[in-house]
């Protein structure tokens, strides 16, 4: 009976343990996610950040690099950047992102109080690819973007 009782205190100290390994570091708050959500939206829509370092903050990067690689060489697409204004997290997975898309050299507004959808992928926030598939459609009803 006394080693029936160490061996469940043991399992259920080893439980303890494991979870308490389990349940730290991967986590963020609110604000960790909003600040790297709004990072992630003004890295993506600034035309000076090169192509290959934006494949971590949109969703679906690989079946958009075509269209991607279009905006590269658009003049008008290099001449805009987005402005966050505000996220509101839904869950950890996904936000309501409230932006703006200005001018990239004085900042006038060409597209204010937008609002797009952030994604969780992985580790890393992104703009969703319906938001971007949504802008290209803005700019061009006929593009195909997937």
């Amino acid at each position: 009976m006394r080693a029936l009782r160490a061996f469940t205190v043991a399992v259920l100290a080893l439980g303890l343990i494991a979870a308490a390994c389990g349940s730290g570091g991967g986590s963020e708050s609110p604000a960790q996610a909003k600040a790297k959500i709004t990072t992630a939206w003004q890295n993506f829509f600034d035309p000076a950040v090169p192509l290959a370092q934006k494949k971590n903050i949109i969703e679906n990067y690989n079946a958009l690099l075509p269209i991607l690689q279009q905006q590269q060489n658009n003049q008008a697409a290099q001449a805009i950047k987005a402005k966050v204004d505000d996220v509101t997290l839904q869950g950890d997975k996904q936000a309501q992102v409230r932006y703006d898309i200005v001018n990239s050299k004085d900042n006038t507004p060409l597209l204010p109080n937008a609002s797009g959808l952030a994604v969780k992928v992985g580790d890393n926030w992104a703009v969703s690819q319906q938001t971007f598939c949504q802008l290209i459609k803005l700019q061009d009803q006929n593009a195909k973007c997937p």
